[in-house]
Formats: structure tokens, sequence, C-alpha cells
């Protein structure tokens, strides 16, 4: 179904509703889909720079699900490393931090990814307020040189990445799905988070609008909100069903030859 065909079917339930509001509808209704199924899958290119340790990563992620370095898998550290590299905004409130210096390219070239849900740039910096309003977490590539680095009489194994390149890490994972855009077609099936769950799903999104409009005050009933979110609940369980088809090994039956 069309962005179009999909909110003339919620307003025919709820009348009442707003373009603003029936397109949140649909998005909550998508956003549930994809945290309880992890149906949203895409991938993030970003730059890696010598001697930066953190790059933004939007919140929007689920889950992160591998992570590739000059299209070479790298696993994830366990734990953090005990020198972090001080990459904060330099000013009134963080004006005694030193980052560390660039690193020099090791031999061994063994990375790893670190996450951390905390933005790059801390509260009330200048970089921060200029930046979009939408909250960035940080996703770390480090290195493992014994004894690379050392400060405040401590000593660790990891530095910060020691290569510059042109989108040469690689982030696959699940993520929520985009919002709407005011200039989206809505004639299309693939505009804002249409574009995250298969067509054939598009109606469980449908579902999770309509029952989320049948507990708003101005059109509660609680007998049509059980009936569709009943309705959302095993379309959901659909999703998982058919994403875990797509994706599992299966079984193998052995045969006699």
């Amino acid at each position: 179904m069309t962005k179009l065909q999909i909110k003339e079917l919620l307003a025919q339930h709820h009348p009442h509703l707003s373009s603003t509001l029936s397109d949140m509808y649909l998005e909550q209704a998508a956003n549930t889909i994809c945290y309880k199924t992890d149906a949203s899958k895409r991938s993030i290119v970003m730059n890696s720079i010598a001697g930066q340790r953190w790059y933004n990563f939007p919140m929007e992620a689920i889950k992160i699900e591998a992570v590739y370095f000059n299209d070479v898998k790298i696993p994830r550290l366990i734990g953090d490393p005990i020198i972090d590299d001080d990459e904060f905004d330099n000013n009134a409130k963080d004006n005694t931090g030193t980052a560390l210096g660039t690193p020099t390219a090791n031999v061994e070239n063994k990375r790893f990814w670190i996450y951390s849900p905390y933005k790059k740039h801390h509260e009330g910096s200048t970089t921060e307020q200029k930046e979009a309003e939408r909250i960035q977490a940080r996703i770390g590539i480090v290195e493992k040189v014994n004894n690379s680095v050392t400060r405040d009489g401590r000593t660790s194994d990891y530095q910060s990445c020691s290569i510059t390149g042109t989108t040469n890490i690689r982030v696959l994972g699940s993520f929520i799905p985009k919002p709407f855009a005011s200039d989206d077609d809505a004639t299309k099936d693939y505009v804002g988070p249409l574009s995250s769950i298969p067509a054939e799903f598009h109606e469980v999104i449908l579902n999770g609008a309509i029952a989320r409009g049948y507990k708003d005050p101005t059109n509660f009933k609680s007998d049509m909100y059980q009936f569709f979110n009943n309705e959302f609940e095993m379309g959901i369980k659909e999703i998982k069903k058919s994403t875990r088809t797509r994706t599992g090994t299966g079984f193998i039956r052995p045969q006699t030859f």
C-alpha cells in the first residue's frame, strides 16, 4: 500500500486525526515493529581518521550486528580501554582535556570496535548546538598494540585508529525506520518507514496506527482497540517468522547416495 492509501484507510477509522498525527501514529507502529522484529536492517559507512577514536553514530540503532574495517570484519571489544582519547569540544566546560597524539601504524592491525551511548560532544558545547537536534551516540575503533598508551601512571594496550580512509568503516545492524518527510511522494509505497518494512506487511503498520487512534480520548473505544491491537500483535509474529525464514540457516536433511 502507498502512503496515501494507508492514510485514507486510517482516516476511515479516525477522521478527526490531523495529517501530522496520522503520520506520527504510523511511525510509532513502524517503530514498534522494528524494535520487536529487527525488520529494518541497513548499513552505515564512515571515513576513518588517523588519531580519531570516536565517530558520531545515530541513536536510531537498535542493534549492531557487524563492523567491517577495510572490508575485514572486526570483533567487538569486551569492556573499555582504561585510557580514553579526549575528543570532546575544547570550551569552558572542557578546557583541560588533551587528545592523544596520532598513533603510528602497526603491522598486526588487530582492530576492535566499541560502542558508547554518550554523544561525542558534551552538553552545552558550541559544536553540539550547531549540529542537528537528533541525538548522536558514538562508535569507536581501536587497535591493540602492547603498552601503546601511557597516561597518569597507567598503561593501555589500545590506541586509536592509525589509518585515514574513505568509507572504509561499514556498520551493519537493525535500526528504527526513517520518519516521513514533508516532501514525500504519497503515491509511493517506499517512503519513510514504509521503505524499511516489506510491502506485504504494511497492513500491520496500519493496524497498529488504528489501535493507537482508538486509545485517544476523542475516539476511545475499548473493544475496537483490543481488536486492532490483537491484529497488530499477530502481524508482528508473522513478521518475526518471515525474518527468521529469510535469515535463518534452516536444517540440512541428510541424504544417502
